[in-house]
Formats: structure tokens, C-alpha cells, sequence
């Protein structure tokens, strides 16, 4: 279009009326993308609240994991959260009581799929009253038994407290990622000569590194870091692990 043709189409009332509208359009607009250029995110929109390494301390010496608050949270919570996925059983094994186990056998906590474990603190004259009930009994190995629950005895142990989460990445996570995720851990301890162990007391965590399996994370209140997750490890092991994690 020629310089004099353009001329003259810019002085056309329909030309005047595009323009006009064209300039109220921005107008409306540029502020609003420049918001959007120029604000942060969200600090809730940077995090997966859902995701294992999600923990947030709560008043009394608990956190929050999963949803979950420790302690605090039943098995009830956790089906709550899980629905028909959380698998309630009682588990015994040869010479030894039987224990509560629910888990979560194919879970996705934000964008980590895995296994989930709930560790549940039911009182021993419960289990044996609801192993006393149970009418189906099923090996899972030689020297462990799968005890299904009837319903009305399902329902009462539901109402167990959780004491502590066990969750097992199904891929892979390396050292290195785990460090990003959670920091430097305050104390190490190596069990075997292929397990570590990167404890965070004030968090309740125990990582522990398989270099032959699968990572397991542990988590309880931090309240209940000493007795329940290092105690054992320490009594179980020689001595720490030396020099840092990798």
C-alpha cells in the first residue's frame, strides 16, 4: 500500500475506530502482563506440599508429611487420604508377635511414585484380640503369615495412632539429588558395608541409602527422633560413617 493510500486510510472514521479500540485493548492488557512478568510466584506454587521431601514443622515437636501430621494422624487419616488404595493387615512372622501393617503398595505423593508404610502403635491384647477373630490366614513366606481383618475389627484399627511413615521411591534417587532435596544431613551412620544412614534429627528423617536396593525414607515426629529411629540404628552399629555424604 502506497504512503499516500496509507494516509488516507488512517483518516477513515473506520480506521479511527480500530485504532481507538486497539489503543483501550492495550491499555487493559499491558498492565496485567507486566504483572505477570514482573511478580514472583507464589512460595506455594514453587513446592509440591505433597512431595517427600515437603516437610513442615508443626507446634509441640510434630511435622506435617504427606498430608499427614506426626504425631497426631490415625490410620483412619491415612485412608482418608488414600481411600481403597490402604491395605490394613496383621503381619506375624515366626517367633515373634504379630504387628499391624497398612501400606500404600503403588502411591504418587506429588510427582514421586513409591510404596508407603505406616507404622501403627496398636496395643498387643487388640491384635490378639483381632487375630483371635480372623477367619482367613495367608503365608507370604515361610516364615510370615497375612492375617485379614474383619470388618468391625478393621474399623477399630483404624482409630490406631501412626507413629511413623516409611516410603520407598520406586526410581532411583541418588545421593547427590537427595542432598539437594534435604540438605546436609546433621550425623551419618553406615549399617552395612553397602547402607548409610543421613539422619535429620530436628526433621524426623532417617535416609538411608542402599547402594545395592532401593532408597527408604523414614519419617517420625522429631519428638521421637532419639528413641524411635536412632536408637536402633546406633545400637544395631559399630560406629558412624566417616567423612561426608556424597
Amino acid at each position: 500500500m502506497a504512503t499516500g493510500a496509507v494516509s488516507r486510510w488512517l483518516r477513515h472514521p473506520a480506521a479511527l475506530a480500530l485504532l481507538a479500540g486497539l489503543a483501550v485493548l492495550a491499555a487493559a492488557f499491558v498492565p496485567a502482563l507486566w504483572m505477570m512478568l514482573t511478580t514472583p510466584p507464589h512460595p506455594a506454587a514453587q513446592r509440591d506440599p505433597a512431595a517427600p521431601w515437603a516437610l513442615e514443622p508443626v507446634p509441640g515437636g510434630g511435622i506435617r508429611v504427606f498430608g499427614l501430621h506426626l504425631p497426631g494422624a490415625t490410620l483412619a487419616d491415612a485412608q482418608s487420604a488414600w481411600g481403597d488404595d490402604l491395605q490394613l493387615a496383621l503381619m506375624a512372622s515366626r517367633g515373634e508377635p504379630a504387628m499391624l501393617e497398612a501400606s500404600v503398595e503403588t502411591a504418587r505423593p506429588g510427582t514421586v511414585g513409591g510404596r508407603l508404610v505406616f507404622s501403627a502403635e496398636a496395643k498387643a491384647q487388640d491384635i490378639e484380640r483381632w487375630r483371635g477373630h480372623a477367619a482367613k490366614e495367608e503365608p507370604v513366606s515361610a516364615d510370615t503369615r497375612r492375617i485379614a481383618l474383619r470388618a468391625d475389627d478393621r474399623a477399630d484399627a483404624l482409630r490406631t495412632p501412626i507413629v511413623g511413615i516409611g516410603f520407598i521411591p520406586a526410581a532411583q534417587l541418588d545421593a547427590r539429588t537427595l542432598r539437594e532435596r534435604f540438605g546436609a544431613p546433621a550425623e551419618v551412620w553406615r549399617s552395612t558395608a553397602s547402607v548409610e544412614h543421613w539422619l535429620y534429627p530436628d526433621r524426623g528423617l532417617d535416609v538411608m541409602l542402599d547402594e545395592q536396593g532401593r532408597e527408604l525414607l523414614q519419617y517420625v515426629a522429631p519428638a521421637d527422633f532419639e528413641r524411635r529411629l536412632r536408637a536402633p540404628l546406633v545400637r544395631a552399629t559399630a560406629s558412624p560413617a566417616s567423612g561426608p555424604p556424597g
